[in-house]
């Protein structure tokens, strides 16, 4: 997901999802390793369903663009929506797999094999997604992201991320989570390799407040146990109400209109 020729995290975070690539779903469906249960499991399965409809709530329309796409595990409901999905991320295992499995080669795809900081959109859009991304962006690049997120953006550009919350069961049932103040843990494969990433875990509150600093509003949500999400846009003054400018240049165009 990111170059490989920084700092140790930055260099194994490729490594590890290239490798986990096969297996990474067995996450996501609580199997394997990450099987804590038959009451864990249906818990897990009604937050992810909790996200799922307020993803689907916020209708992600027109021009689609997720980032760090993996597998496909929202890709496939983006495309329920949107006119064009791209999905973009580092590893090309993920790609294939999110291709074959997910989205059947699908016309209204297009992918693209890129390192998420070093990529430059040749388009804007109207949508941009990132599952289970933002807590493995180094916090030193945490502002440089959301700078290239605005750059994404078209003027009526709208945000919905998804990311883990700080719970032990979240995770495989042999790995164990760091204090939630930590910025980088340790991963394990099914096989046995052991990996270095990133892994920032937030608390909504401090993230609104965070966002808001850089020019965005969001309305950030956590589930009971497992899931933070958020929808926003780029603020046009420092009122945390304001809408997109293009909504503001609507709404004046019609004010004019109605004076003359």
């Amino acid at each position: 997901m990111v170059p490989s020729d920084t700092f140790t995290p930055l260099r194994e975070q490729l490594n590890y999802y290239r490798a986990r690539a096969g297996e990474y779903d067995q996450w996501w469906l609580r199997q394997g390793r990450y099987d804590h249960g038959e009451a864990l499991s249906a818990l897990w399965f009604a937050e992810a369903a909790e996200v799922s409809s307020a993803l689907s709530a916020f209708q992600a329309c027109g021009r689609v663009l997720e980032l760090a796409c993996g597998t496909g595990i929202w890709s496939e409901q983006l495309l329920l929506s949107a006119s064009h999905l791209t999905a973009l991320d580092g590893p090309p295992e993920m790609l294939t797999i999110n291709a074959a499995a997910r989205l059947q080669q699908s016309a209204r795809a297009r992918y693209i094999h890129a390192d998420i900081f070093a990529w430059r959109r040749e388009e804007q859009f109207d949508v941009v997604f990132f599952g289970f991304w933002l807590s493995h962006v180094p916090p030193e690049r945490f502002t440089a992201f959301w700078q290239l997120v605005g750059f994404c953006l078209a003027p009526d550009g709208r945000v919905f991320f998804v990311d883990s919350c700080h719970e032990q069961t979240s995770t495989a049932v042999d790995h164990r989570l760091p204090e939630a103040e930590a910025t980088v843990l340790r991963r394990r494969l099914n096989d046995g390799p052991e990996f270095q990433i990133y892994k920032v875990f937030y608390d909504p509150r401090e993230l609104t407040e965070r966002l808001h600093k850089l020019g965005w509003h969001f309305d950030i949500r956590q589930t009971e146990h497992y899931f933070l999400y958020g929808t926003g846009h780029q603020l046009v003054s420092g009122s945390p109400n304001s809408a997109p400018k293009s909504v503001v240049r609507r709404a004046l165009r019609a004010v004019t209109r109605r004076r003359h």
